[in-house]
């Protein structure tokens, strides 16, 4: 990338609509390939034993609290990006997107120490018994080793996507997605040779294919794009940087983590139930992430879009694209309803022959997704929020969504209802919250003295 390039940004020209697209599209092939990996190694995993496919189960509520931190950090650095980018200053954005690499490294090194020295207690607490805590043992350590070569990529990704240029982003995307679908199977069922490890072999895959991602990524973002530097390198340069990033990566992943810990409860709470309850909902949440994928996308692609256009003052542009957002949000949601609601059962069968498994994801599936367009409005919101340097707004959603509604309702809708209170609290909690996110959007918009906030 060039200074020349950044002249004029790219995001600040042309048709909204077209600008959307060209954003989102190698984002969903992306996705697409990451959320498909994770749904054939649920396939795999069913394969090996419904035991093994609970474990894995188990292990997404702290998956999504590590992801959702590293998701914080690059929401942080995509905003300060994308706002820098729209006032054509090169150099601060090579400095941002160095310290914000710098950042996620060390963040994850701690989190993932952390990690390692709390698995058995941590899933415990979960519900884990002891049929499935020692798989969930084995897979953890490599995971937490994992993670950090995970979140390098994906914060460079995100920064790649804040310039302007989505296509590397999503070819990084894809390309960790198909190393991993490559090398699973023979890890998890012992091909040419190699020892059967089941869920253990699912991690070293992971681990594999984290570590030769890290390292084309940090190629293309030194020697292909140069958005990293080194010149004039302090700590007070490093920590300028790391608190513009943190003002809005704080209360990002704040609001990010909070659907983990929400997913954490239900998780306990179908514990109760039993393991095969855990393995359901495990196939249902794979299921869903893959019919939403073009919500993730596009949700991804808003706050660079805004973002850039509020940084150029072209405040006409970031509305129209807000408004075409909540409207694909709508019609998206409403079409994944239909096909979900008529073939839950058959698409749930796909992934498991155990009758309960598919009792209970049939049924997820069956419920949930009437609020998908809802919620949908609701994640291109906060990500509206974010990119304008106000994630306060995003968190302050999330928390009552999750904590004055879904978890509240879920408890209530467990002792009156059982697994369809449960279910029926999420569908519930996505609608209120997106109807609310609607407004306050418009009343934030709306606003006069609205202003880029420049941070």
């Amino acid at each position: 990338m060039s200074d020349e390039q950044l002249e004029t940004p790219r995001l600040v020209q042309g048709r909204v609509s077209h600008g959307l697209l060209r954003l989102a599209a190698p984002v969903i092939l992306g996705i697409t390939a990451n959320i498909g990996a994770g749904l054939l190694e649920a396939f795999f995993l069913a394969q090996v034993s419904t035991v093994a496919l609970a474990a894995y189960s188990f292990t997404f509520p702290v998956q999504g609290a590590l992801m959702s931190l590293s998701l914080g950090i690059s929401i942080g650095v995509s905003s300060v990006l994308a706002r820098t980018v729209g006032g054509g200053d090169m150099d601060q954005v090579r400095r941002i997107a160095s310290d914000g690499l710098l950042l996620v490294a060390l963040v994850m090194v701690v989190m993932s120490g952390i990690g390692l020295m709390t698995i058995d207690p941590l899933f415990r607490a979960l519900g884990a018994d002891d049929t499935t805590l020692p798989l969930i043992s084995a897979y953890m350590t490599i995971f937490y080793v994992s993670f950090v070569f995970m979140a390098i990529p994906s914060v460079g990704a995100n920064a790649l996507r804040a310039t302007g240029d989505a296509s590397i982003s999503g070819t990084i995307m894809v390309s960790g997605a198909i190393l991993q679908i490559c090398i699973s199977p023979f890890l998890i069922f012992g091909l040419v040779g190699l020892p059967a490890m089941g869920l253990e072999g699912a991690a070293w895959a992971s681990l594999i294919s984290r570590l030769i991602l890290f390292a084309i990524t940090m190629a293309v973002l030194n020697y292909r794009e140069h958005l990293l530097t080194y010149a004039g390198i302090s700590l007070s340069v490093i920590m300028h940087s790391w608190r513009r990033i943190m003002a809005v990566s704080i209360p990002a992943t704040a609001t990010n983590l909070i659907g983990p810990i929400s997913t954490a409860v239900v998780v306990s709470l179908l514990a109760d139930f039993s393991q095969e309850t855990v393995a359901g909902f495990g196939i249902a949440s794979r299921i869903e992430g893959l019919f939403v994928i073009p919500l993730f996308a596009l949700s991804a692609s808003i706050g660079p879009f805004v973002g850039q256009n509020w940084g150029a003052n072209r405040y006409d542009r970031a509305n129209r694209a807000m408004l075409l957002s909540f409207q694909y949000s709508l019609a998206w949601g409403a079409l994944v309803a239909i096909v979900l609601m008529s073939f839950s059962r058959q698409i749930a069968g796909l992934f498991d022959d155990n009758t309960e498994v598919i009792d209970v994801a049939s049924h997820y599936l069956l419920l949930v997704p009437i609020s998908y367009g809802a919620w949908g409005v609701l994640m291109m919101a906060s990500a509206i929020f974010n990119s304008l340097g106000k994630p306060v707004s995003s968190t302050i959603m999330s928390i009552i969504r999750m904590f004055a509604i879904y978890i509240p309702m879920a408890f209530i809708g467990k002792a009156l209802f059982g697994l369809t209170g449960i279910f029926l609290a999420a569908a519930v909690s996505n609608i209120v919250m997106g109807v609310i996110a609607y407004f306050w959007n418009r009343n934030t918009y709306g606003r006069s003295g609205l202003r880029p906030s420049g941070a």
